[in-house]
């Protein structure tokens, strides 16, 4: 990361401790020293303060950092697509078995909403695995970390397919679950 370089570098010209820089910025000595030693990352607000504290362009202060600010925020878009992921298909699994419930236009239409997200949250996921080329769980799981760590190819393929049919036969099952204990005591 150049931003934290350039933030130690910055506050030590100037002469200010992290502490003096804090306040000039409206933030918690720890704030900064978590920038500095790369921790964490300044929100756009604080970025602007930083260029503004400091005279300089934001351009100058983020320019090398532009790739990982975007893979952080391409993680946290795939948390939140797996996650509307996972609930539309719990909400799927739930919905389907309530098709004797309800007439067929409802039915259809319920199905096709959940199965429209359904589909846009696993496209929007995809999308965002093949941009990454995350082959492996272990490489989706260094993504989500932000960390670089190698296991053997075998055990990390194993591990995924385990995990996504485990994941899956639990959700679908819970889901089928619920909606028949609800239809048997209706």
């Amino acid at each position: 990361m150049e931003l934290q370089n350039k933030l130690v570098e910055l506050r030590k010209e100037r002469g200010l401790s992290q502490e003096n820089l804090a306040e000039k910025l409206y933030v918690s000595r720890q704030t900064i020293s978590n920038w500095e030693t790369g921790k964490t990352y300044p929100d756009i607000n604080s970025l602007l303060l930083i260029a503004t504290s400091f005279d300089i362009s934001l351009d100058y202060l983020v320019k090398g950092d532009l790739p990982i600010m975007k893979q952080a925020l391409e993680q946290k878009l795939l948390k939140k697509w797996f996650l509307i992921l996972v609930l539309s298909y719990f909400a799927f699994s739930v919905a389907y078995p309530t098709r004797y419930l309800l007439d067929s236009n409802q039915f259809s239409l319920l199905i096709t909403f959940l199965g429209g997200i359904l589909l846009f949250s696993l496209f929007q996921v995809c999308y965002i695995i093949k941009r990454y080329s995350l082959n492996t769980y272990a490489d989706l799981v260094n993504f989500l970390n932000g960390k670089q760590r190698k296991i053997p190819r075998w055990q990390s393929e194993l591990g995924f397919v385990l995990t996504l049919m485990l994941t899956s036969w639990l959700i679908f099952f819970l889901g089928t679950a619920l909606s028949t204990f609800l239809f048997w005591s209706s």
